[in-house]
């Protein structure tokens, strides 16, 4: 439920402390394209959270734990990020602001969908190391053989992602509570347990210490 630039920024802090990931083209295609699900099925999110492995509002280990078992490429460890970035953003915002939050319990999509354009859409205007990513990832191979969406859709998806973020944002109204300091914050204090599933399913211990303030934007 994240935007693509809280997904690259989420991606990109967390590939700092691996080596193999960082400047991977493969890595951050995968950390875009579980959401390449809108090109099978358009507006229709019924069956988002499968093809989030069932993290996309909520964590649920063991199905990443699988995936990440069974696919081991760097698209598939971005895919991985992904979802656990999801479940970790719609928790936050909840605990957060609980005023975006409709007393029958539903979701303001009008304020949600403001804030978050207009904030992903400043990211990107406002951060060259973003469009440096996005560029980056054009330049990946989307694997022909993976086991919710075809390269096709992979494919379609990004280039849905690098026009749009060329255009100019489709929202416009004040920022109420989704900012960019909310954005910035959330991807460092997302990447504990990233770091925790990624140890469960590949072993060895994380490299070097955890990104800050300073890392976002450089």
């Amino acid at each position: 439920m994240a935007l693509t630039m809280v997904h690259l920024l989420a991606a990109d802090l967390w590939a700092r402390r691996h080596a193999e990931y960082l400047g991977c083209p493969e890595f951050y295609l995968g950390a875009i394209s579980p959401d390449a699900i809108h090109i099978r099925y358009h507006g229709d999110k019924s069956r988002k959270d499968e093809f989030h492995l069932y993290n996309w509002r909520s964590l649920h280990r063991e199905p990443l734990l699988d995936y990440w078992r069974e696919r081991r490429g760097p698209f598939d460890i971005g895919y991985g990020v992904h979802v656990l970035t999801d479940c970790q953003w719609v928790q936050s915002y909840i605990r957060t602001f609980p005023a975006i939050i409709r007393p029958d319990g539903r979701l303001n999509v009008d304020i949600y969908y403001n804030d978050t354009f207009v904030t992903d859409f400043r990211l990107y205007n406002s951060q060259p190391r973003l469009q440096a990513l996005m560029a980056l990832l054009m330049e990946a191979e989307a694997p022909a053989d993976h086991p919710l969406l075809t390269r096709d859709e992979f494919t379609q998806w990004r280039q849905l992602m690098a026009d749009a973020y060329r255009a100019p944002c489709p929202k416009n109204d004040p920022v109420r509570f989704i900012d960019r300091p909310y954005v910035e914050s959330f991807a460092l204090r997302c990447q504990p347990l990233i770091d925790e599933l990624y140890e469960e399913a590949f072993g060895g211990n994380m490299l070097g210490v955890r990104p800050t303030n300073s890392d976002i934007g450089h």
